[in-house]
């Protein structure tokens, strides 16, 4: 044989399969763990054991083994090598995540899953005709991605071993004594800070956390219909996560400016006309205008009041397969200034209909004799 016996290792026979090699393996992990075994040589102990392990249960590794006798290299794509005798880190991590430790801990501990980036969030304003008809922004972006120099790896070699004061598990236990009895918590370990892995040679460039800041310019879609503060998912540029991890989403806020003459009501779009009393009362035609710069022709029927709300339908916003209507509300306007020929036709037709006080007694006089010859 070479420099190292696996099988003799992890005391199993040479042709046991992936079940055996398994059951050996977490049977001497929780013996010789380093949180567990305080002996001399049970941390030398534990590495050979995540060693054998990571290659017995590679089955490209193992031939390579079973054929040479000797151990491997590893590329980096597959993660450390075992040159240092430190196990693979996705060895250990099937393992761990298994395994439980609640006998010493008082709970399980399990492997440590590298977390996914934070996401990010931010606004862009945009004009209620691009919010309806959709358009295409430019938007600046400043994040953290994976350091290009290492990969993300937070390693000068692309390279990272499985950290051995925690196992690949990234916790720690911590006891805390008081004067009853003593208390057992697991905490982030303080080695490799909670990722379980640790770098073989440092990264000059991120100094090891495997994150750049840059920055960034990218294009959002907006698409037709978007209402004032709908989110819109950009996937992938938030906060890189740690090695191993996805990085998060930058969610964007729209935020719609007002317009001057169009207000949304749902899939609707609200606006007004101004019509003088004697339209109001007699009806007329007006060419209203829609937000796509088009005009239509709209009857305002005779005797219309105040406020009332003409339908233009088909002219809302196009949503999916729905299209909302145009509202036209409709407000009369009384002149603030007459002419002399326009203040006659008023109080003449202030006599026709009974309803005139202008004047003040005068005209309550001629209104009362007119009343009063009846």
């Amino acid at each position: 044989m070479g420099a190292a016996d696996y099988y003799e290792i992890l005391g199993i026979p040479r042709d046991a399969d992936a079940r055996e090699i398994k059951k050996a393996y977490r049977r001497l992990a929780h013996k010789f763990h380093p949180d567990v075994c305080k002996d001399t040589g049970a941390e030398d102990k534990f590495k050979q054991i995540n060693e054998a392990y990571s290659v017995l249960t590679s089955i490209k590794k193992r031939r390579e083994y079973d054929n040479s006798g000797f151990r491997t290299e590893t590329p980096a794509s597959e993660g450390p090598g075992t040159g240092n005798g430190e196990a693979d880190g996705s060895a250990a991590a099937d393992i761990f995540g298994s395994a439980d430790f609640s006998d010493f801990f008082g709970e399980s501990r399990q492997q440590s899953v590298p977390p996914p980036g934070a996401d990010l969030f931010m606004q862009i304003q945009v004009g209620l005709e691009n919010a309806l008809n959709g358009t295409d922004r430019e938007i600046e972006v400043i994040h953290t991605e994976h350091c290009p120099a290492c990969a993300g790896t937070g390693s000068a070699t692309k390279r990272v071993s499985i950290c051995h004061r925690c196992g690949g598990t990234g916790k720690m236990r911590v006891t805390a004594n008081s004067s009853f009895t003593d208390f057992l918590r697991m905490t982030p370990c303080t080695y490799c800070g909670g990722k379980g892995k640790v770098p073989y040679k440092v990264c000059i460039h991120c100094k090891g956390s495997g994150h750049a800041r840059v920055k960034r310019r990218i294009s959002v879609h907006i698409p037709a219909g978007t209402d004032n503060g709908t989110k819109l998912r950009v996937k992938g540029y938030g906060e890189a996560g740690d090695f191993g991890a996805e990085s998060g989403d930058l969610f964007v806020e729209v935020v719609v400016q007002p317009h001057d003459r169009f207000l949304r009501n749902g899939d609707n779009l609200e606006t007004f006309v101004e019509i003088s009393p004697s339209q109001a009362a007699l009806g007329t035609f007006l060419k209203v205008g829609t937000i796509n710069k088009r005009s239509i022709d709209l009857k305002v029927p005779a005797g219309i009041q105040n406020n009332t709300v003409l339908k233009i339908r088909g002219e809302g916003i196009h949503h999916r397969d729905h299209t909302g209507d145009l509202l036209v509300r409709v407000k009369i306007i009384t002149p603030k200034t007459l002419s002399g020929e326009q203040r006659d036709l008023y109080r003449k037709l202030a006599v026709l209909d009974g309803s005139s006080t202008v004047g003040g007694g005068f005209f309550s006089w001629i209104m009362g004799k007119i009343k009063g010859k009846e």
